[in-house]
């Protein structure tokens, strides 16, 4: 059981990050990662300035997979849940998590290319750095 797909940036030099697989993402984990992406690039875009030996400012994709696993460990839906909040009769409330704060979700994994991994269910998506699409295995384009 699972709901598999893995991810990876390329950037304008055809460069390839390793592969971020995730268990239980579905088709909704590449949309969250290319709209981060976005995020980050106009932030960087309004804010840095442009420097060819930053791998930020250039976009490299192996940084910005770093980027995004950072963005990641931030957010409380991809943290480790450790239980959930209980109620006043000390019953578990299952629709309120409670996340670990050391560890990130036991779903994510690395692997050095799209097939290190199991990415059966959905396939792979590849987020080129240089033009802000994305693509699947498939080749189809999604914006």
């Amino acid at each position: 059981m699972g709901d598999r797909v893995s991810i990876s940036f390329k950037d304008k030099d055809n460069d390839e990050s390793i592969a971020i697989f995730h268990h239980w993402g579905g088709t909704q984990f590449p949309k969250v990662a290319l709209e981060w992406f976005k995020e980050f690039k106009e932030g960087v875009n309004l804010t840095a300035k442009k420097n060819v030996s930053c791998p930020i400012t250039r976009f490299d994709s192996n940084n910005m997979a770093v980027q995004f696993i950072s963005w990641l460990g931030k957010n409380g839906h991809y943290r480790q849940c450790s239980g959930f909040d209980k109620n006043e009769n000390g019953k578990s409330v299952f629709d309120k998590p409670l996340y670990n704060q050391d560890q990130i979700s036991h779903s994510l994994y690395f692997g050095k290319d799209k097939n290190d991994g199991d990415n059966s269910d959905n396939g792979h998506y590849v987020i080129n750095t240089h033009d802000d699409k994305m693509q699947d295995d498939r080749g189809q384009l999604i914006n």
